[in-house]
């Protein structure tokens, strides 16, 4: 698709979104930006996943968006075969960027809400039916297995695949209002067809893969700060807790009440001897 149409007089009319060379140039700069905000992230952790993991939760994460790319592309299939229905968002007045706008919002707000509670539930589902590989994400064993990770990502998919189907009915359920508050949004940037375009396109869209990005590794990868309490509370040469030291108080003190006992039993001993001498 062209960056924008050109009326009859040679004014920009509308904007729509970008397709080809410039669309792959997009997804490879929302990429690096996602990569760099994960690799930030492990550098604010504490205690740091170790390289090894956190290559693995951040792999899952790369496929599973490319995989919500592919359903978006779908999506707007979906919706373009309506538009030219008859019963699509153009029968309201609003642009291809105003409408990717707003399906990229709620894919990145939204979308990271039921992100995350489809992985809960699939996580009790494992649990319950004890798929050890399922039931703690982040989670690939010591050492680490590559087909544990695979089972995971292959989750993660099925997630991302059930909520896109949530979000696709609520887009149609919600399309006159959706429509209505796009065009709300964006009237003021009709005339500025190119600026808009950028917003859509560049600017909102890092934005927001940022935010996407840095919540889901949150509950996609495994809380490892638990484990290393554990470790620590096991690790021999731990001080003595106050309950032994208190114990170990009472037999001191006991010892030092035998021994002053035993002294002056010696001393009375003695005393007793110097009297029978004198005696005799």
């Amino acid at each position: 698709m062209k960056p924008w149409s050109d009326n009859e007089d040679g004014d920009l009319q509308e904007c729509k979104l970008l397709g080809g060379t410039f669309a792959t140039l997009l997804q490879i700069l929302l990429g690096l930006i996602a990569m760099s905000v994960l690799i930030v992230k492990r550098q604010r952790e504490v205690p740091r996943r170790p390289l090894a993991v956190w290559a693995f939760d951040a792999s899952k994460q790369m496929i599973g968006a490319g995989f919500a790319h592919v359903a978006n592309l779908l999506i707007a299939i979906m919706l373009y075969q309506r538009d030219h229905g008859g019963v699509g968002m153009d029968t309201t007045g609003v642009d291809q960027c105003a409408y990717y706008f707003v399906n990229f919002t709620m894919d990145t707000t939204i979308g990271v809400c039921l992100n995350w509670v489809f992985l809960e539930l699939m996580s009790t589902l494992a649990a319950r039916c004890r798929w050890t590989a399922l039931s703690t994400p982040g989670d690939y064993g010591n050492p680490i297995q590559i087909s544990i990770w695979a089972k995971q990502v292959v989750s993660w998919i099925i997630v991302i695949f059930l909520v896109k189907l949530v979000i696709a009915m609520m887009i149609l359920g919600l399309e006159k209002p959706l429509g209505e508050f796009a065009i709300w949004l964006f009237t003021p940037l009709q005339p500025y067809p190119r600026t808009e375009l950028a917003i859509v396109m560049i600017a909102c869209p890092c934005l927001m893969n940022a935010f996407q990005f840095w919540v889901q590794d949150s509950f996609l990868k495994k809380d490892i700060r638990a484990d290393c309490e554990l470790a620590s509370s096991a690790s021999p040469g731990k001080p003595a807790t106050s309950k032994n030291k208190e114990t170990k108080k009472g037999d001191d003190d006991g010892n030092a009440s035998d021994g002053s006992t035993a002294t002056s039993v010696s001393v009375r001993s003695k005393a007793e001897g110097v009297e029978a001498a004198d005696v005799v």
